[in-house]
Protein backbone atom coordinates (compact mmCIF):
# COMPACT_ATOMS: atom_id res chain seq x y z
CA UNK A 1 0.00 0.00 0.00
CA UNK A 2 1.04 3.41 -1.25
CA UNK A 3 2.52 5.65 1.64
CA UNK A 4 -0.32 8.43 1.00
CA UNK A 5 -2.85 5.36 1.05
CA UNK A 6 -1.32 4.21 4.80
CA UNK A 7 -1.57 8.09 5.88
CA UNK A 8 -5.44 8.45 4.88
CA UNK A 9 -6.34 5.55 6.75
CA UNK A 10 -4.14 6.73 9.19
CA UNK A 11 -6.26 9.89 9.67
CA UNK A 12 -9.63 8.59 9.21
CA UNK A 13 -8.91 5.51 12.16
CA UNK A 14 -7.11 7.85 14.32
CA UNK A 15 -10.33 10.41 14.30
CA UNK A 16 -12.37 7.48 14.97
CA UNK A 17 -10.68 6.43 17.90
CA UNK A 18 -10.58 10.24 19.34
CA UNK A 19 -14.75 10.91 18.59
CA UNK A 20 -14.91 6.98 20.31
CA UNK A 21 -12.64 7.99 23.38
CA UNK A 22 -14.24 11.36 23.46
CA UNK A 23 -17.36 9.69 24.41
CA UNK A 24 -16.48 7.24 26.82
CA UNK A 25 -14.59 9.98 28.40
CA UNK A 26 -11.08 8.25 28.25
CA UNK A 27 -7.71 9.52 27.09
CA UNK A 28 -7.49 8.61 22.63
CA UNK A 29 -4.90 6.39 22.22
CA UNK A 30 -2.43 7.71 19.02
CA UNK A 31 -1.63 5.59 16.17
CA UNK A 32 2.23 6.12 14.82
CA UNK A 33 2.35 8.78 12.26
CA UNK A 34 2.83 7.09 8.64
CA UNK A 35 6.78 8.58 7.69
CA UNK A 36 6.41 10.05 3.96
CA UNK A 37 9.72 9.87 1.71
CA UNK A 38 10.88 13.10 0.95
CA UNK A 39 10.42 13.71 -2.73
CA UNK A 40 13.50 14.12 -4.52
CA UNK A 41 14.53 17.33 -5.55
CA UNK A 42 14.35 18.55 -9.54
CA UNK A 43 18.01 19.21 -10.52
CA UNK A 44 19.07 20.63 -13.64
CA UNK A 45 21.62 22.65 -16.04
CA UNK A 46 21.55 25.60 -17.65
CA UNK A 47 22.52 24.83 -22.04
CA UNK A 48 25.70 25.91 -21.67
CA UNK A 49 26.58 23.72 -18.28
CA UNK A 50 24.87 20.31 -20.10
CA UNK A 51 27.11 21.37 -23.00
CA UNK A 52 30.06 22.22 -20.67
CA UNK A 53 30.04 18.89 -18.85
CA UNK A 54 29.17 16.45 -21.79
CA UNK A 55 32.54 17.45 -23.22
CA UNK A 56 34.15 17.03 -19.94
CA UNK A 57 33.47 13.20 -20.47
CA UNK A 58 36.17 10.98 -21.54
CA UNK A 59 35.56 9.46 -24.77
CA UNK A 60 34.54 5.93 -23.77
CA UNK A 61 31.97 7.42 -21.23
CA UNK A 62 30.47 10.85 -23.14
CA UNK A 63 28.44 8.35 -25.35
CA UNK A 64 26.15 6.82 -22.02
CA UNK A 65 25.96 10.43 -20.60
CA UNK A 66 24.74 11.52 -23.83
CA UNK A 67 22.19 9.01 -23.44
CA UNK A 68 21.51 10.17 -19.93
CA UNK A 69 20.89 13.44 -21.13
CA UNK A 70 18.78 13.25 -24.07
CA UNK A 71 16.87 9.71 -23.93
CA UNK A 72 16.00 10.23 -19.76
CA UNK A 73 16.89 6.87 -18.98
CA UNK A 74 18.62 5.61 -15.66
CA UNK A 75 22.21 4.49 -15.50
CA UNK A 76 21.94 1.03 -14.84
CA UNK A 77 18.98 1.25 -17.85
CA UNK A 78 21.59 2.60 -20.28
CA UNK A 79 24.87 0.75 -19.08
CA UNK A 80 22.69 -2.57 -20.20
CA UNK A 81 21.24 -1.30 -23.34
CA UNK A 82 21.90 -3.89 -26.02
CA UNK A 83 22.42 -3.70 -29.90
CA UNK A 84 19.27 -5.66 -30.52
CA UNK A 85 17.47 -3.04 -29.02
CA UNK A 86 18.40 0.04 -30.56
CA UNK A 87 16.49 0.47 -33.99
CA UNK A 88 18.55 2.86 -36.47
CA UNK A 89 15.38 2.35 -39.06
CA UNK A 90 13.19 3.35 -36.72
CA UNK A 91 14.95 5.98 -34.21
CA UNK A 92 13.99 4.44 -31.77
CA UNK A 93 15.69 2.41 -28.01
CA UNK A 94 13.50 -0.21 -26.50
CA UNK A 95 14.42 -0.33 -22.77
CA UNK A 96 13.82 -4.09 -22.25
CA UNK A 97 14.18 -4.13 -18.38
CA UNK A 98 13.86 -1.23 -16.16
CA UNK A 99 13.55 -0.07 -12.23
CA UNK A 100 9.62 -0.15 -12.63
CA UNK A 101 9.18 -3.35 -14.70
CA UNK A 102 8.08 -1.57 -17.21
CA UNK A 103 9.46 -2.19 -20.72
CA UNK A 104 8.72 1.33 -23.28
CA UNK A 105 10.40 2.45 -26.77
CA UNK A 106 12.18 5.77 -26.55
CA UNK A 107 12.30 7.84 -29.81
CA UNK A 108 16.55 8.62 -30.14
CA UNK A 109 17.17 12.13 -29.68
CA UNK A 110 19.37 12.82 -33.05
CA UNK A 111 22.42 13.71 -31.14
CA UNK A 112 21.95 9.99 -29.80
CA UNK A 113 21.46 8.68 -33.06
CA UNK A 114 25.12 10.04 -34.09
CA UNK A 115 26.70 8.82 -31.59
CA UNK A 116 25.55 5.15 -31.43
CA UNK A 117 25.92 5.25 -34.97
CA UNK A 118 29.26 6.17 -34.95
CA UNK A 119 29.48 3.45 -32.48
CA UNK A 120 27.89 0.46 -34.23
CA UNK A 121 30.05 1.34 -37.13
CA UNK A 122 33.61 1.17 -35.70
CA UNK A 123 32.35 -2.29 -33.78
CA UNK A 124 31.42 -3.75 -37.31
CA UNK A 125 27.62 -3.33 -37.18
CA UNK A 126 26.81 -5.90 -34.77
CA UNK A 127 23.06 -7.01 -33.91
CA UNK A 128 23.40 -8.05 -30.70
CA UNK A 129 26.02 -7.16 -27.60
CA UNK A 130 26.27 -4.60 -25.28
CA UNK A 131 26.26 -1.24 -26.42
CA UNK A 132 28.64 0.00 -24.21
CA UNK A 133 32.09 -0.94 -23.38
CA UNK A 134 34.28 0.22 -20.05
CA UNK A 135 37.69 1.42 -20.89
CA UNK A 136 39.07 -2.29 -20.76
CA UNK A 137 37.01 -3.34 -23.65
CA UNK A 138 34.57 -5.12 -21.57
CA UNK A 139 30.55 -4.47 -20.56
CA UNK A 140 29.77 -3.09 -17.51
CA UNK A 141 28.73 -5.20 -14.13
CA UNK A 142 25.13 -4.98 -14.08
CA UNK A 143 25.35 -3.46 -10.34
CA UNK A 144 21.77 -2.69 -10.46
CA UNK A 145 21.15 -6.69 -10.79
CA UNK A 146 23.24 -7.37 -7.95
CA UNK A 147 21.98 -5.02 -5.45
CA UNK A 148 26.11 -4.10 -4.75
CA UNK A 149 28.43 -1.95 -5.65
CA UNK A 150 27.85 1.49 -6.41
CA UNK A 151 27.43 3.44 -10.23
CA UNK A 152 29.99 2.40 -12.37
CA UNK A 153 30.34 5.34 -13.90
CA UNK A 154 30.24 7.25 -10.77
CA UNK A 155 34.23 8.13 -10.74
CA UNK A 156 34.21 8.90 -13.91
CA UNK A 157 31.50 11.27 -14.08
CA UNK A 158 32.98 13.08 -10.75
CA UNK A 159 36.05 13.96 -13.02
CA UNK A 160 34.18 15.34 -15.74
CA UNK A 161 32.21 17.50 -13.24
CA UNK A 162 35.35 18.67 -11.78
CA UNK A 163 36.77 19.36 -15.27
CA UNK A 164 33.97 21.10 -16.31
CA UNK A 165 33.59 23.02 -12.65
CA UNK A 166 29.77 21.68 -12.25
CA UNK A 167 28.80 20.67 -8.56
CA UNK A 168 26.19 18.69 -6.78
CA UNK A 169 25.28 16.96 -9.64
CA UNK A 170 25.27 12.82 -10.07
CA UNK A 171 24.59 10.66 -12.58
CA UNK A 172 21.57 10.07 -11.54
CA UNK A 173 20.57 13.91 -12.01
CA UNK A 174 20.97 13.82 -15.69
CA UNK A 175 17.40 12.26 -15.30
CA UNK A 176 16.41 15.20 -13.84
CA UNK A 177 17.59 16.87 -16.06
CA UNK A 178 16.26 15.19 -18.76
CA UNK A 179 12.82 15.81 -17.17
CA UNK A 180 13.05 19.34 -16.28
CA UNK A 181 13.95 21.01 -19.34
CA UNK A 182 11.14 18.09 -21.35
CA UNK A 183 8.73 19.94 -19.28
CA UNK A 184 10.09 23.46 -19.98
CA UNK A 185 9.85 22.63 -23.72
CA UNK A 186 6.38 22.06 -23.60
CA UNK A 187 5.85 18.18 -22.74
CA UNK A 188 3.16 16.86 -20.68
CA UNK A 189 3.57 15.33 -17.28
CA UNK A 190 1.59 12.35 -18.70
CA UNK A 191 4.05 12.06 -21.89
CA UNK A 192 7.10 12.53 -19.66
CA UNK A 193 5.79 9.56 -17.20
CA UNK A 194 5.91 7.64 -20.22
CA UNK A 195 8.93 8.64 -21.84
CA UNK A 196 10.57 8.37 -18.68
CA UNK A 197 9.29 4.84 -17.52
CA UNK A 198 7.64 6.12 -14.28
CA UNK A 199 4.67 4.56 -12.83
CA UNK A 200 2.43 7.08 -11.69
CA UNK A 201 1.71 10.48 -12.24
CA UNK A 202 2.37 11.66 -8.91
CA UNK A 203 6.11 10.44 -9.44
CA UNK A 204 6.56 13.61 -12.34
CA UNK A 205 4.78 16.27 -10.68
CA UNK A 206 7.93 17.68 -8.73
CA UNK A 207 8.75 18.79 -12.66
CA UNK A 208 5.38 20.76 -12.34
CA UNK A 209 7.05 23.27 -10.33
CA UNK A 210 9.75 23.43 -13.05
CA UNK A 211 7.08 24.56 -15.75
CA UNK A 212 5.78 27.02 -13.48
CA UNK A 213 9.06 28.76 -12.81
CA UNK A 214 9.94 28.60 -16.64
CA UNK A 215 6.67 30.09 -17.54
CA UNK A 216 6.96 33.15 -15.07
CA UNK A 217 10.75 33.84 -16.53
CA UNK A 218 9.11 33.94 -19.98
CA UNK A 219 6.52 36.45 -18.68
CA UNK A 220 9.22 38.35 -17.21
CA UNK A 221 10.98 38.80 -20.03
CA UNK A 222 8.28 40.82 -22.09
CA UNK A 223 8.99 44.40 -22.89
Amino acid sequence: MALATQARWRAIFQAAINASAKVNGVVAPRISVVKQKTQEVAAWLTKAEQDRLLESYADHVRPIALVLCFQGLRSAEALRLDWKHVDFSRRSIFVAKSKSGRQRSVPMHPRVFDALREIWIACGRPSVGPVFLNRWGRPYTDTAEKKEGGNPITKAHRTACKRAGIVGFTPHSWRHHWASWMVMTGCDLVTLMRLGGWSSPAMVQRYAAVSADHMADAIRRLT
